[in-house]
């Protein structure tokens, strides 16, 4: 879940710094940048740093730091250093806790060669163990790259990087610069998004082809493909060292476009561009037609079953396109967790259409899935929120939302265009299984609607008066049935992701199965009651938990507000069935409120990151 960035050309270390700004998302426990210049001394200013940096008697230097970009950044304002090629790193710690020796680039001993690297090499200790007398100066799978290469090095820079990759197993976008050959920036690609490209005098190398935003010429690499980034040219090599020729591609720069205005968060600035969001994604989609031409009604009249595959966010998206797709359209629909579903041991249905839900399009495990998915003769939709990420790759069919950049890692207005997806393709299902294409323009009225309600309801003051009564409790719990349910498991990962206090989902019915136990008058339960058919129980279950001492919040738009609530909120008057989506906004804004008053940075959780490359 790192981010790399390279660039070869006029002021590239400024180049780079810009870039990894762009990547922050993807982790921000550490940052560095490598680069090349044989006049930078360790002069009296530079020696305030001499913990952040490492120089080299080849011209190379490396400066890394502990934290957030904006910490390398003031280093590099001070000493302002100058080159024509850098490559440059932000990380999320998989091996090594964050720490000033731990963060990228990492080098070899004789500082030849110089790596980033985002991924996993899962077999690092066996690799390493064959180093026999090799001094190691962090703890990092990555550093064994940098070691792999100076040992095996034959003289040809490629074919060593090529030798050194066949030994490694894992996932790996690789950068590398070599000594005695610093205007040249080595790539390796496997099971990591990576994306090289040129412009007039400058070349790049990125893990995310929506921070490229002035290339001329962009492609986006293939497994085992490896790359040689200069100014002006890439050159592109298969595994067996054959030059190759790959598809352009274009970025949609939907992080460079992004700007914060006049928001004090991200978090806060996404939440309210949902209803605009939800109107963005209905408008792609809101005919018969305009479906049919991205999912052909052959393919929905074959399905049979449908399965959802997804993590996180996206997993609790699938919940709800699960009950629409058994009740809008009676089909038979499963939810898998992605990490989950690889293991299962099972002989799907032919029939079976899988569904592959990220905002990204690079979840590993989500890809993964695909792949075996596809392994299983099974066809294979994707919705995601990035055009040209991996995943668009992988499907058979992409379908896109269009929330425009999300740059808080907590996942709001991605996550409320996702499940606007499901309605409209629910209503798709049921429009060619009926013959009435009439029903996908009739299901965008209704989104349009919702979109309009969420945008006119101001809900901040009481989501500020929540998260203040909630502020110092130590857990809450949430509770519904059906899709009140499936919000409450939504609602529970935002609170605790950017708060951190411990928050679990159940269904209304299954707390008196053990959990009720945990109730007493220092606890909090949100209850939902937004659906008729389960609006009795679920209020049985509420005085359940009162007779207990707890303290309940119930949310609803039926006239059900009792003395013995701690609080009722009372949700607009809209058609039950869509009640996930607008539910789900009092949720995010109750989190982030939540998370500024106990002092927390809701943009940047701790140990979180956006993009989720790694398994």
């Amino acid at each position: 879940m790192c981010g790399i960035y390279g660039y070869v050309g006029y002021n590239a270390t400024n180049e780079t710094l810009l870039g990894i700004k762009k990547l922050e998302y993807r982790g921000y426990d550490s940052a560095g940048i490598a680069f090349y210049n044989n006049s930078f001394k360790l002069n009296d200013n530079i020696k305030n740093f001499t913990n952040n940096i490492k120089t080299f008697k080849n011209g190379f230097n490396i400066i890394k730091e502990e934290g957030e970009i904006n910490k390398l950044e003031k280093i590099f304002n001070c000493l302002n250093p100058k080159s024509g090629i850098a490559i440059g790193h932000t990380r999320w710690a998989t091996h090594g806790k964050p720490s000033v020796e731990n963060a990228h680039p990492h080098y070899s001993e004789n500082g030849n060669w110089i790596v980033v690297h985002n991924g996993i090499i899962e077999n690092y200790l066996e690799l390493k163990n064959t180093l026999t007398g090799t001094k190691f100066s962090s703890c990092t799978d990555t550093e064994v790259v940098a070691m792999l290469l100076s040992k095996h090095f034959n003289g040809d820079v490629m074919e060593t990087i090529i030798k050194v990759c066949s030994m490694l197993i894992g996932s790996y976008a690789l950068a590398i610069i070599y000594a005695p050959d610093p205007n040249k920036i080595y790539v390796a690609k496997l099971n990591s998004p990576c994306v090289v490209g040129y412009g007039k005098n400058f070349g790049v190398v990125c893990s995310d082809l929506n921070a490229v935003t002035k290339a001329e010429k962009l492609f986006v690499l293939n497994n085992h493909n490896f790359a040689v980034v200069e100014k002006n040219c890439v050159t592109i090599f298969d595994k067996d060292k054959n030059e190759i020729k790959l598809k352009e591609t274009k970025p949609t720069n939907l992080i460079g476009a992004n700007e914060l205005g006049n928001y004090p968060h991200f978090m806060l600035k996404e939440i309210m561009e949902i209803p605009n969001a939800i109107t963005k994604t209905v408008a792609e989609y809101n005919t018969f037609n305009k479906i049919r031409k991205e999912l052909p009604k052959s393919l929905i009249k074959q399905t049979k079953n449908i399965l959802i595959i997804a993590c996180g966010t996206a997993y609790h998206a699938g919940l709800i396109g699960k009950k629409l797709f058994e009740e809008n359209c009676g089909i038979k629909t499963d939810v898998e967790i992605a990490s989950e579903f690889r293991y299962n041991n099972f002989k799907p249905n032919k029939n079976t259409l899988t569904i592959f839900v990220s905002q990204s399009g690079e979840t590993a495990d989500t890809i993964k899935a695909v792949k075996m998915s596809k392994a299983y003769g099974l066809k294979t939709v994707a919705i995601t929120n990035v055009k040209s990420s991996s995943i668009c790759f992988e499907v058979d069919y992409c379908l896109y939302t269009s929330a425009g950049p999300e740059i808080a890692v907590a996942s709001t207005k991605a996550y409320n265009c996702q499940v606007t997806m499901f309605y409209l393709l629910s209503a798709y299902i049921n429009a060619v299984k009926t013959e009435v294409p009439e029903l996908v323009f009739e299901e965008s009225k209704k989104l349009i609607q919702i979109a309009n309600v969420i945008k006119n309801n101001n809900i901040a003051p009481i989501c500020k008066e929540i998260a203040n009564n909630i502020k110092n409790c130590l857990s809450v719990y949430m509770i519904g049935r059906g899709m009140d349910y499936y919000t409450a498991q939504e609602a529970g990962l935002k609170l605790k992701e950017i708060s951190y206090i411990h928050c679990e989902a159940y269904p209304a019915g299954e707390l008196k199965h053990g959990t009720i136990s945990l109730i007493d008058s220092e606890k909090f339960v949100f209850a939902f009651i937004t659906q008729e058919l389960t609006k009795e129980k679920t209020l049985s279950n509420v005085n359940e938990v009162i007779s207990r001492g707890g303290k309940v919040i119930v949310f609803s738009q039926f006239n059900i507000n009792q003395p013995n609530f701690f609080k009722f909120v009372k949700l607009p008057s809209v058609e039950e069935f869509y009640m996930p989506l607008v539910l789900v906004t009092y949720m995010q804004q109750i989190a982030y409120h939540t998370s500024l008053a106990v002092g927390n940075n809701p943009d940047k959780p701790r140990s979180l990151a956006k993009s989720v490359t790694v398994e």
